[in-house]
This record gives C-alpha cells, structure tokens and sequence, in this order.
C-alpha cells in the first residue's frame, strides 16, 4: 500500500488537510519492455468520517490540459463536505500536464513562449458579424497565416518532447488512474471517479478499457447560448450594465463593436508593467465573451465589460484575454497533443482541405451555428501536422459500447439545456448507449457549463444518493430545475425549502462548489 509523504512539497504553500505526492507509473503500458517511467503529481484530502469512510474518489475538472491538483485544492474540501466526509478527494495531474512529467512544454522559458504569442495571432481569427465577400478573402489570408504558426509550434512541439508525444493520450491516463487506485487504496478496491468536461471522456475511456470489477461509482458532468446572456441581462435592471437596453439591442452592440474592431483593433496600455502593450481585435472580443458563457455568476462582469466596450474602452476585454509576461505555463499545448493522440489518424486516401475548404467551414460556423461564438467552434490544432509522430501508442481503437448490466453500480451522467462547451444531446445519446448501465440528470434551465456552474438542490440529493448509498432514480432520465440564475438574488433558504432533507452544511458546500467553478471552468 502506498504511504502518502509526511512533509510538505516546497513552493506549493500546502496546509492540512491536503497530502501531495509525486508517483511513478509505467511511461508504456503497452510495452513491457520499455522501463520509462512517467510522474503523476497527486493530492489528497482525507474524509473526516473515518467511521462510515467508503475510499477515494479520483476527480478531473476537464481540459485536456486542465491541472486536477490546483482543482482539488481550490474545490476539494467542499466536495468533501458534500459527500459527508466519507471519500478521500483526489486530485492529480494526467501526464503532460503541470506538475506531472512528461511535461507538455514547447518553449524553452515563459517569456519566449509568450513572444511567440504576442508576435502571431495567438490562434485567434479576426471576423466582424457579417461576412462578405470581400472579409471571406481576408479570412483565407488569416488562415494561411494561421497554418503556418501551428506548423511552426508544432515542430517545435516535437523536438521538445520527442517519442513521449505519443504516449499522452487518454487511454493512457485511465491506465494511470488504475494505478493510482492500486497503490493507493488496493487490488480489490473499486475506482470511484467524478468527472467534469473533458473528464466525461476520461469516465467514459475508463467504462470502455477497464474490467467492470475496477469500476465503483462513476459521476460525468456535462456531456453558447449569447442570446440567453442578452435576454436576461435586458430583463435584470441594475443586475446588468447594459441592461437599459433591449436584448436585440445588446446583441446589434456586440455586432457593431466586432465590426468596429476588425477595422479598427485598439491598443490597452493601463494593465500595468507585467503585460506591456495587448491588441485587442474581434477575436479577442469573441474569446471573452466565450469564456463568460461557462459561468453565469460573471455575466455580469461581461455586462460591465460590454457596457465599456461599447463605448471604446477595451481595458476589461483586455484583462480576460491577455497573459502576463511573467505568468504560468498552464499546460495549453497538453490540450491538442491529448486530442492528437485521441484522434484517429487521418484518411491518407482524402487529399487534405484545401485552405479555400477551411475558408468556407469557417463561414458555415459564423453563418449557421453561432453569429457571435461560431468562430470559436473552429480551433485550428496540431493535428494537421501529426503524422510526423504517427502512429499514436496511446490511442485506444475499441468499442465504448457496454453489455446491458455490465456495470454493478450504474453511472450517473449530469447535463445541461443551455451547455456551452456540452451538448445535452451528447448525454442524451450517453445515456441511450449505455442503457441501463446509466441515469441521466438533466437541468432543465442550465445555463453555464456542467451542472456544477449553477446551484440546483434538486440535483444535490441525487448525487449524495449515488455516492454515498448507491441509490439512483428509477427512471433514466430525471428532470431537475435550477435554483440560481444569472442577475438574479440567490436566496439559499427559500430554495432549500422545495427540497426536503437537505442540511445546511452539504447547501453551503453545494453553493461554494458552484461559486469556485467559475474560476476553473474556462479552457
């Protein structure tokens, strides 16, 4: 059994109760004669109720490339405290991410990461609200300008990492958790594992790959609604900056403000000496309101942005989309080096889109999906360039489905109407694929990404049911409202009192999980 350090990593500033340790697993799991090792960085907050303690349970706030540690640190004790005390919280770093080694790293320091930044266009198109002709043109150019810096990055991806970059792909990190499990609460003891994003995909791996016997109980949450934003902003009174206007009138601004600023960009000069000069452009304006859309509890910091925006200051824009010069790599490269290794590799007997087919499937995103956030739809990744590093040796090429009552304790999949990044049609056709081995929760008036970004007591006694008892509801499918919207007062009691049952100690932590979320949630 492993035994968890007794003092402090250093830089880290840990206080009780966490424990942090770095573990070594296997680098290949499909090659056993390959000794290479990776380091999986590990946090753990014991449960407090040693008397009725049902293990650990391992959690992933998505990404791919999004540090399951700093999660666990900021929102771990109140899951704790949701689940009574009776789990461990784990939190851990997938390879190629933060702490844990191989480390996704394509620069040699920080600053000569953030000038390849701040001299390319970051990745980011430049599109004002209508596209005509004469922009599709400059679209293609941008694109062509674009190509040519992934290639660049990706190369340098490459030589950094070497054959490693093949080994960071999801089935790998489900092999990783299995490990962890071993080692850290025995063979015989089942994995528990709840999932957010990007770690629905991890659970649903896990479902796939792992014995059903290594299964516990398996929690995934959230497998752009602009408009939403307008209309209850229009309709909030003083909640909303902007809000003395109409919703058509906030979403015609949004226009205006993206046309003037793919003309125009504008230069933000007052962040202060660690972020130097930021061009802020459409796409900027795009990625702000973007990351807004996760969390209903900063609409309206987007409103007061908005209201600045529309009248020429751009200084909050900036402070959403800017890097500091002198800050933290956050693994963002970790993202598409996961999704490579994910991905099927590429049909050689398909010529490759043409830069004039990317063109037009930029258009349709802009045109037929989003207005506003369609452009954000197309995230220009390394995969194009894969094939230098082809074949993937952590890709897993099998089935997801699962034989009806394969699982001894069903899984519980969380979804809402109004998910920005999650559509509930994908937990919808979840739930239809794995039959009765899944329940579906749905909330009805869900706003921001994962249930957990908005407050609903009608959910937290499902999820304390499963965890702690193994109880699910009867149905497939359950329907719960929401307690909180956006640029409305939460009145906690009011909203405890349509659910019977609940104590005040799992509500308090249930509204904190969802107030810290917004930290965290954005990719």
């Amino acid at each position: 059994m492993f035994v968890w350090p007794s003092s402090d990593l250093p830089l880290l500033s840990m206080t009780p109760p966490f424990q942090c340790a770095n573990i070594s697993v296997p680098l290949d799991y499909n090659n056993a004669s390959d000794t290479r090792t990776a380091t999986i960085f590990v946090n753990r907050i014991q449960g407090e109720n040693s008397t009725h303690r049902l293990g650990s349970i391992f959690i992933n706030p998505g990404g791919p490339g999004v540090s399951g540690s700093a999660f666990n640190f900021v929102l771990g004790q109140n899951l704790s405290a949701v689940l009574k005390g009776q789990y461990d919280i784990i939190g851990f770093d997938p390879r190629g991410v933060q702490q844990s080694e191989p480390y996704v790293s394509c620069f040699d320091s920080l600053l000569e990461e953030e000038m390849f930044v701040r001299n390319t266009s970051n990745f980011r198109l430049n599109l004002p609200s209508n596209i005509t002709s004469d922009v599709a043109e400059d679209l293609k150019n941008q694109l062509i300008n674009v190509t040519s810096e992934t290639a660049t990055l990706s190369a340098r991806c490459f030589e950094r990492l070497g054959d490693t970059v093949k080994l960071l792909g999801t089935e790998a990190v489900v092999y990783d958790i299995d490990t962890l499990s071993k080692l850290i609460d025995g063979d015989d003891i089942p994995i528990n594992y709840w999932g957010w994003s990007y770690g629905t995909v991890i659970g649903q791996y896990m479902l796939a790959i792992l014995p059903p016997e290594r299964l516990g109980r398996i929690i995934i949450d959230g497998i752009v609604d602009v408009v939403g934003f307008a209309t209850t902003c229009a309709s909030s009174g003083s909640a909303c900056a902007i809000s003395n206007l109409t919703a058509p009138g906030i979403l015609s601004m949004i226009d205006n403000t993206l046309d003037s600023l793919y003309r125009s960009p504008a230069f933000v000069t007052d962040l202060g000496a660690d972020y130097g000069q930021v061009l802020i452009n459409a796409g900027n304006l795009r990625y702000a309101i973007f990351e807004a859309m996760y969390d209903i509890l900063s609409w309206p910091l987007l409103g007061e942005a908005l209201s600045e925006a529309f009248s020429g200051n751009f200084t909050l824009i900036a402070q959403v989309t800017a890097t500091a010069l002198n800050s933290a790599d956050a693994s963002g490269y970790a993202t598409s080096v996961i999704y490579c290794n994910d991905a099927k590799p590429y049909d050689q007997s398909h010529p490759p889109l043409t830069i004039d087919q990317l063109t037009q499937n930029v258009v349709q995103a802009v045109t037929q999906n989003s207005p506003v956030l369609g452009e954000m739809l197309y995230q220009l990744g390394l995969c194009q360039f894969w094939e230098n590093v082809m074949p993937s040796k952590s890709r897993y090429n099998g089935t997801f489905d699962l034989a009806p009552g394969a699982l001894r304790d069903p899984i519980l999949v969380l979804s809402q109407t109004f998910d920005p990044v999650a559509a509930l049609a994908s937990a919808v056709r979840t739930q239809e694929r794995l039959g009765d081995n899944a329940r579906l929760v749905h909330q009805v008036r869900g706003l921001g990404h994962c249930t957990i970004s908005q407050v609903s007591f009608c959910t937290l006694p499902i999820v304390q049911s499963y965890m702690l008892y193994g109880e699910l509801p009867d149905s497939n499918y359950t329907a719960c409202d929401v307690d909180q919207l956006p640029f409305m007062p939460f009145d906690e009691s009011a909203a405890a009192n349509r659910t019977e049952g609940l104590d005040l100690e799992s509500r308090e932590a249930w509204v904190a999980l969802s107030a810290s979320w917004g930290t965290l949630a954005a990719p």
